[in-house]
C-alpha cells in the first residue's frame, strides 16, 4: 500500500459523505461517488484537490437531477470529475442483494471504478 495514494469510495449516504470528505481533505488522490447527494453548499467542491467520479440511476432522479449542478460547479472551479449516468438504473442499483439491483450498469460502475481508481492510485 502506498500512504500517499489514498482514495475514498462511498454509496447513497456514505457516496454523499465520501465527496464532502473531499472538501474537507487535501491529501486525497482520488474520490468516488456512487448515488450520492451533492455538498449542502456547493461551492465547497472549490476545495476538492482529487479527481471526482460519479456514479448515477437514471432513475434515480432525487440524487441525479443535481448532477448538473455539481459539474457546473466542478467546472467552475477547474475540478477534474468525470461521471456516468445508468439508463434504467434506480438508486442503489449496485446492491446485489437488493431489488433495484441493476447487474449490467453494476459491472460497468464496478470496471469503471476500478480503471479510475488504478489511474489516479497506482503509482
Amino acid at each position: 500500500m502506498n500512504k500517499e495514494r489514498i482514495g475514498v469510495i462511498g454509496y447513497c449516504w456514505g457516496g454523499g459523505n465520501s465527496l464532502l470528505f473531499a472538501t474537507r481533505n487535501s491529501q486525497l488522490k482520488a474520490a468516488v461517488v456512487y448515488y450520492g447527494p451533492n455538498p449542502a453548499n456547493i461551492d465547497d467542491v472549490a476545495n476538492i484537490a482529487a479527481p471526482l467520479l460519479g456514479i448515477y440511476g437514471e432513475a434515480d432522479t432525487r440524487i441525479t437531477v443535481n448532477v448538473p449542478a455539481l459539474e457546473a460547479a466542478m467546472n467552475k472551479h477547474d475540478k477534474s470529475f468525470e461521471y456516468k449516468v445508468y439508463p434504467g438504473a434506480a438508486h442503489a442499483f449496485f446492491i446485489d442483494t437488493g431489488t433495484r439491483y441493476h447487474p449490467e450498469s453494476a459491472r460497468d460502475a464496478w470496471k469503471v471504478t476500478l480503471a479510475f481508481l488504478e489511474k489516479h492510485l497506482k503509482g
